[in-house]
């Protein structure tokens, strides 16, 4: 949850702004739940691991990143030759939650002839701890983000925690873009919106080009973890903790 969810309720009520208490906080990520992962059994993989470099997106699909999902698709189709040892795995995107054929990746991958060349969908959302398992077997973790501003994918806190190199494509004024800026966790393609949408066309497989460089030499131990603090679950549930009582102490 970014402030930008509810500074237009707050614009269109202004009598909440001095009655109503707001916080903002993403999602926590922990990161003794990887440890965890490395100790379940019978995990079922949704893909096996080849030769081929594989990247990992693990959640919903925004319904305003599709543009930029065209877009990135369109630059692939371009230079389909960068690609060809490349797999994108979209895990838990389908549009209902238990049906394992409500594709949403799909139609656009077949429409620009990727599917199951270079893209790959499984629907179905799946148990958190069985996505950070196949985060940890990914090659690389993609990140997509949305048209709007205020959006911020929590998943980027978990694709640092896995220790994979991060490639992202988000809203520059996404609170995430400075993070991995900072953290040196990846690297970020970021455009304004709805307004750059051809920028990712034009750019995507130079920033992938780029990517795979940083992924070469890529060290876990030079992302500058610190940065992330603020998104430890520890810290997040901190936060809600110092509103809640903020709250009651208003009430009393």
């Amino acid at each position: 949850m970014a402030p930008g969810y509810f500074d237009a309720v707050l614009e269109r009520n202004p009598h909440l702004k001095q009655q109503a208490l707001t916080g903002a906080m993403p999602y926590g990520a922990e990161a003794n739940d990887h440890s965890i992962v490395s100790q379940l059994q019978n995990i079922h993989y949704l893909f096996t691991k080849n030769n081929k470099i594989q990247l990992v997106y693990a959640g919903a699909m925004l319904p305003k990143a599709y543009a930029a999902l065209r877009a990135i698709f369109a630059a692939i189709r371009q230079q389909l030759s960068l690609f060809q040892n490349i797999e994108f795995h979209f895990i838990g995107t389908g549009s209902r939650v238990d049906d394992d054929k409500s594709f949403n990746i799909k139609p656009h991958a077949e429409e620009f002839g990727l599917w199951q060349q270079v893209v790959f969908e499984y629907p179905k959302r799946i148990p958190y701890l069985e996505v950070l398992a196949h985060l940890n077997i990914a090659d690389g973790i993609f990140i997509l983000g949305s048209t709007e501003p205020h959006y911020t994918p929590s998943k980027t806190y978990q694709g640092v925690l896995s220790k994979k190199p991060l490639l992202a494509v988000l809203h520059a004024k996404s609170t995430a873009v400075e993070v991995i800026q900072k953290s040196g966790a990846g690297i970020l393609l970021s455009f304004d919106g709805e307004n750059e949408i051809t920028k990712i066309e034009n750019e995507f497989a130079n920033c992938f080009n780029k990517w795979l460089g940083f992924k070469n030499s890529f060290n876990v131990n030079n992302v500058h973890t610190d940065v992330f603090e603020n998104y430890s679950a520890k810290n997040v549930t901190a936060t809600l903790a110092h509103l809640l009582n903020k709250a009651m102490e208003h009430d009393q």
